[in-house]
């Protein structure tokens, strides 16, 4: 898939999240604002909303797009016509090279159903019934099922800290190639793109793959990476992965690549990094509220030149020689 129909996938996530809070926070001036400003940054947003507004063809005679929101309201009432709703979204088309591209993959609409999710820059916290503190950071999404007999969350996208309330229920983090049982513990996940991590800093958590039982037992001060395949070798775990929850970025000899990643969860738009300099190492920290003056310090540093093809899209190239 190329670079252009994945940012055009990505803004008519965004349209579809725009869509929803306004439906479910009807009277949010702020949000209101928000959303207005998003729309006029960027013509692919206009278009991206305007085909919310083909699909769900019954709205356009109203006002406002906010008005139609209104209305719309009642939709969300059980998870189900949430669903069904984000499925008829799933429609929604963008203009590319003259031809309009179809945005139908209802695999990454999974956060949008999720039960709790932040959007690019956003982070959160909440305390769940039990107690269970949960850390979030941005562009996060998990869901949660308890009963009288369990507690379950599941890990669909991003990286969650979780600090476990002592319960008689047990508790276990399903994620997409493992499920985590902690035990009495304060741990950290990250789930992006095609990897995963583990690190705890708290108690025990014991990694449980196929066979339900315990393949390993992470304890406190260790991580590991895994995937649908493999799992790495424990390490060390740092706490400087954390820094996330200050909306700050500690880079320890990162690979650039892997910094653009963790920019991007904080940017509006898209950001790449050439493979020519893909591996080079970074150390220093920077602030994730000002992606602009990082990408320009790390321009600078690194001797890259940052390439605009639009204020949104951006690619970290290797500085030309003059």
């Amino acid at each position: 898939m190329s670079d252009a129909i994945q940012l055009e996938q990505k803004i008519a996530l965004e349209a579809i999240e725009w869509y929803l809070a306004l439906s479910e926070q009807t009277d949010d001036k702020l949000l209101y604002q928000q959303w207005q400003s998003w729309l006029a940054a960027d013509p692919q947003h206009q278009l991206a909303w305007s085909r919310i507004e083909q699909v769900n063809h019954g709205l356009n005679t109203l006002p406002t797009p906010l008005s139609r929101a209104i209305t719309e309201k009642t939709l969300f009432k059980t998870d189900k016509s949430r669903r069904h709703v984000l499925r008829s979204l799933a429609g929604i088309a963008v203009m590319s090279g003259g031809s309009w591209v179809y945005f139908k993959n209802e695999t990454l609409l999974l956060p949008l159903l999720a039960d709790y999710r932040t959007g690019i820059g956003e982070t959160r916290s909440l305390t769940l019934s039990d107690g269970t503190q949960v850390d979030m950071n941005a562009n996060s999404a998990f869901s949660i099922a308890y009963s009288e007999n369990q507690r379950h969350l599941t890990l669909i996208s991003g990286d969650i800290m979780i600090t476990t309330a002592k319960d008689t229920r047990p508790f276990l983090l399903k994620t997409d190639w493992a499920d985590l049982k902690p035990v009495g513990t304060r741990f950290y996940v990250r789930q992006r793109d095609n990897t995963a991590l583990l690190a705890v800093y708290e108690g025990a958590v014991d990694f449980i793959r196929g066979n339900h039982l315990p393949l390993l037992r992470v304890k406190a001060g260790q991580q590991i990476s895994f995937n649908a395949t493999e799992l790495g070798s424990v390490m060390s775990a740092q706490e400087s992965m954390l820094a996330w929850q200050q909306y700050m970025l500690v880079a320890d000899n990162m690979p650039l690549a892997e910094i653009v990643a963790q920019l991007q969860n904080y940017h509006h738009g898209w950001l790449r990094c050439d493979p020519l300099i893909a591996e080079r190492r970074v150390s220093g920290t920077y602030p994730l509220n000002n992606i602009d003056q990082v990408l320009k310090a790390l321009a600078a540093t690194l001797q890259l030149e940052l390439v605009y093809r639009t204020r949104y899209w951006i690619t970290l190239k290797p500085q030309q020689k003059i």
